[in-house]
């Protein structure tokens, strides 16, 4: 579907931060709800996807070849004797009602999850991902899915109970909206509510606060409302181009005693530029872009090849729209099966930023936690880097490790073992050893962690990851393959 894996840059990760002198909570599973809906329609179209796929020939009408042993009718008038009474004549055949072919077998799948977890920088609370999704052997994979996720925290500030996260989204995905097959289209809206985001200082080199510095000055609010509506068009073969449209309306709130309110002030004008306004303001991306997709699922992928080249584009337009950058993002993934069960995953993420863009893009990409974070390089706390230039990479080794079903519903639990890494810069193209540091500079973490595949279109997973950033883990809980 547009421009994302399904397991990459949308799913959010939930209990993903440490904390310094605590262990970060592992976010667990309460509860897996697999009631799996797998109702047919009415008349033929009837029997779900393994009517679809597993059956055998399509339902005929009964044979109108007469019975040979059936007795026959005596005649109603004796004949001469001297005449042979004529053979038999075989009943008219009756009309068939089923002569025809019944549309091929559909079915509605639909999956739930409650989820919770969370840590110290959050609190605790939990939610949902779901999907519902029309499975149709004529659609590849699906006919149209629903995906829904919400997650709500909650913790005690100066005796008052708050909630430091919200996040709800929808998305509605169409893989084969045209009778070509050829365009698919995604539409997301989605609410975030981040009252504890962190700021330590630019640079990949920035140190972690002395300790008289609290937590609280460390965090800032941002609240974003976000409306994007992306296609993918099929040019030739596996080749496809993309396009869309993302807009974000962004409300800060940044505490004056905070680490990034002394930013805004330092006295290096680049620091100045780069951290910019707080005031309420929106960013319109335009984006553009082509894709190689060669998977053979997009669900739990074991072969092919996945690549992407995307630009997105802000145009300034006054004040409701202040900021005018590009952001170049290019990310290649591979997938490969040596040996039965056992599947090798790879992936190298370019991303950069020009222009004026708005700080908190300086630690993401593709709307999620570059260095750091449950979608990039885990075990690093999320939004512990910033940089406008960010290249990290994955490794990751996956296998199934129990088939089993639940109310007649297919289910897979995995394992996997990773390593990811990379690294931040100030700027494109130009040295800052005062900010970047020197040498390899690289921040990685390792881990493992369980999948749980449900029917043909949803997984969860949950990972551990140490790292030299963690204290002493970091824990995440997320729909969807890291990519």
């Amino acid at each position: 579907m547009p421009r994302t894996a399904p397991a990459e840059g949308r799913p959010r990760a939930y209990g993903g931060f440490t904390r310094k002198g605590s262990a970060a909570s592992a976010a667990i599973l309460l509860l897996v709800l697999t009631q799996g809906l797998a109702r047919g329609q009415p008349g033929l179209d009837r029997g779900g996807l393994d009517a679809g796929r597993d059956a055998g020939p399509p339902y005929l009408a009964p044979s109108v070849a007469p019975d040979a042993e059936a007795p026959t009718a005596p005649p109603l008038v004796s004949p001469p004797p001297p005449v042979t009474p004529p053979q038999p004549v075989a009943a008219p055949p009756r009309p068939s009602v089923a002569a025809a072919t019944p549309t091929p077998g559909r079915t509605l799948e639909f999956n739930i999850v409650p989820i919770a977890g969370g840590d110290s920088d959050v609190g605790i609370g939990g939610g949902e991902v779901a999907d519902l999704a029309r499975l149709d052997p004529r659609y590849h994979p699906y006919r149209w899915k629903l995906t829904s996720e919400a997650f709500v925290t909650f913790s005690r500030l100066n005796g008052q109970l708050i909630s430091p996260f919200q996040d709800y989204s929808l998305v509605l995905t169409l893989p084969e909206l045209t009778s070509s097959r050829r365009l698919g289209l995604e539409i997301r809206p989605a609410f975030t509510n981040e009252r504890t985001l962190k700021y330590y200082g630019i640079g990949n080199a920035t140190p972690l606060p002395p300790p008289g510095v609290s937590i609280a000055d460390t965090e800032y609010q941002r609240l974003h409302p976000t409306l994007s509506v992306e296609a993918r068009y099929r040019i030739y073969k596996r080749f496809f181009l993309l396009a869309g449209s993302v807009y974000t309306q962004n409300w800060l709130e940044v505490p004056p005693t905070s680490l990034l309110a002394q930013a805004q002030a330092s006295p290096s004008a680049e620091i100045r530029e780069i951290i910019g306004s707080f005031a309420p303001h929106g960013v319109e991306l335009l984006e553009g872009g082509i894709q190689y997709d060669s998977r053979d699922n997009e669900t739990v992928t074991r072969r092919g090849q996945f690549h992407t080249a995307i630009i997105r584009v802000s145009p300034r337009v006054g004040t409701a729209l202040p900021y005018a950058y590009e952001r170049l993002n290019l990310t290649a993934r591979f997938y490969r099966t040596p040996v039965h069960n056992v599947t090798l995953l790879f992936r190298v993420v370019g991303d950069a930023l020009l222009g004026d863009p708005p700080f908190y893009e300086l630690a993401r990409f593709d709307e999620t936690s570059a260095i750091g974070g449950s979608k990039a390089v885990r075990g690093v706390p999320a939004q512990r880097y910033y940089g406008k230039v960010k290249l990290f990479g994955n490794i990751e080794v996956r296998s199934d490790v129990l088939h089993f079903s639940v109310h007649h519903k297919r289910m897979v639990l995995g394992a996997a073992l990773f390593a990811d890494g990379g690294r931040s810069w100030t700027q494109l193209g130009q040295s800052n050893p005062a900010l970047d540091g020197t040498g390899l500079g690289l921040k990685y973490g390792l881990g493992g962690g369980l999948r749980l595949q449900e029917g043909q279109t949803f997984i969860v997973r949950a990972d551990v990851a140490w790292s030299p950033d963690a204290k002493p883990v970091g824990a995440y809980f997320a729909a969807g393959e890291i990519f």
